[in-house]
């Protein structure tokens, strides 16, 4: 889009923060979308008289008629980021299939808008739509983000990116971001006890009590397999506090929803006994940590474990694709070798030849959950993250169409 290209910069940097500086910048936004029309009027309600000393109100209203007949009528405004004071970058979807990032800023004392900054629209991918599309009619509750990591992240697409789904297994990679925040030594023995006993998936239920096994060796365990009992051995060496102490760290965007953070014994036992998770989730948080410390008591069967009657996103682990891919973020960042070795032990699905140089993943199912996160990069340098979530409490996952979806979603990662 021509007009774009060149485009102006009116960004003055806002006060303090105010209690309620994310939704009014949120409001602004959205009424400036309503202004992106063919006779772009009633402007001087929504700017400041600072702004039209940069720029005629003539021209800016050319400017914004422009945008919408290079680029058609907004239909969606997504917030990317709240930045310091009464700022924030968003992306503004069209009818034509553009996306076009913006940010603005507003005075706090008029709460008008004094600065805008749009960048050169860009064309939505139509392979990232479809897949968005197809999660978003499964049954039950979906979720996708696919991100552009970096300085300034880019969403490719988004799902319900926000919102908190049960993540299963895939929340072993807080366990793993957790090792690398506290700084656990790779090489550092361990033993596997009695305690640390889970139900399958993992090799790790063959060996006995007292076998002895390298941290590096049970994070590969823990991710490339979903071993259990790797993840809590790790969880128990690393120990639960400092690791709910790590997630702000790991990017995590509500702590307080993982804590306490369960191992998969405990999340097992719940789920298998509906008196326990009544009582367990009807607790004051600190005395979470007392009754836990107590159900290893209790018996841990395959016969037994059922999908939880409080809802599959009660007594599991939880976090948006956001926060997930945040997680990835983190990893991409680390400088961690062994970490991203790890991570790409199992790749997940097949990937487009010489177009992802490195793949790194995590997936994992339940009853009601299917959830998988992906950390790609390409060519370039650039890293990406995929990450999406399918919970249901009445359905049988179709684990095969979610695959599918996201093998698509990642090709089309391969080609941007």
């Amino acid at each position: 889009m021509k007009i774009l290209t060149a485009l102006f910069c009116f960004l003055i940097y806002a006060a303090p923060v105010f209690a309620q500086a994310d939704a009014q910048v949120e409001k602004a936004a959205r009424e400036l979308s309503l202004k992106v029309t063919g006779k772009p009027e009633g402007l001087e309600s929504l700017f400041d008289r600072s702004f039209f000393g940069n720029i005629s109100i003539e021209r800016f209203r050319g400017m914004l008629s422009g945008i919408y007949r290079d680029n058609g009528r907004v239909t969606e405004v997504r917030l990317e980021s709240a930045g310091p004071g009464l700022t924030g970058h968003f992306i503004y979807c069209t009818d034509k299939g553009f996306e076009i990032p913006a940010a603005l800023s507003l005075d706090p004392e008029s709460g008008r808008i004094i600065g805008l900054f749009f960048k050169a629209a860009r064309k939505k991918s139509a392979a990232l739509a479809q897949a968005a599309a197809g999660l978003s009619a499964l049954p039950g509750k979906t979720g996708l983000f696919v991100v552009r990591l970096g300085s300034e992240p880019v969403t490719l697409a988004a799902l319900n990116e926000k919102e908190y789904f049960a993540v299963g297994p895939v929340a072993n990679l807080y366990v793993l971001g957790g090792m690398l925040e506290k700084g656990m030594f790779w090489n550092k023995v361990l033993r596997i006890r009695e305690e640390d006993r889970s139900l399958p998936p993992g090799r790790l239920r063959d060996w006995p009590a007292g076998s002895t096994v390298t941290v590096r060796e049970l994070a590969a365990m823990m991710i490339s397999e979903s071993d259990n009992i790797a993840a809590d051995t790790l969880i128990s060496a690393l120990g639960r506090r400092r690791l709910e102490a790590a997630l702000p760290g790991l990017r995590y965007s509500s702590p307080a929803l993982l804590r306490p953070f369960l191992k998969t014994s405990e999340m097992l036992r719940l789920r298998s006994d509906t008196g326990a998770s009544l009582k367990y989730l009807n607790l004051p948080a600190e005395e979470k940590y007392i009754f836990l410390s107590g159900l290893g008591r209790a018996p841990l069967s395959p016969e037994l474990l059922k999908r939880s009657p409080f809802g599959v996103d009660k007594a599991d682990w939880v976090a948006s694709p956001a926060d997930i891919c945040g997680l990835m973020g983190y990893f991409a960042d680390s400088g961690s070798a062994e970490a991203l070795k790890i991570l790409a032990l199992n790749p997940g699905i097949s990937l487009p030849e010489g177009k992802i140089t490195y793949a790194g993943y995590k997936g994992g199912s339940e009853p009601g959950v299917l959830s998988a996160a992906w950390l790609l990069k390409n060519g370039g340098g650039e890293w990406f993250c995929v990450a999406a979530s399918w919970n249901s409490e009445k359905e049988d996952l179709e684990e095969t169409k979610f695959s599918g979806l996201l093998r698509d979603a990642i090709k089309a990662v391969g080609v941007i």
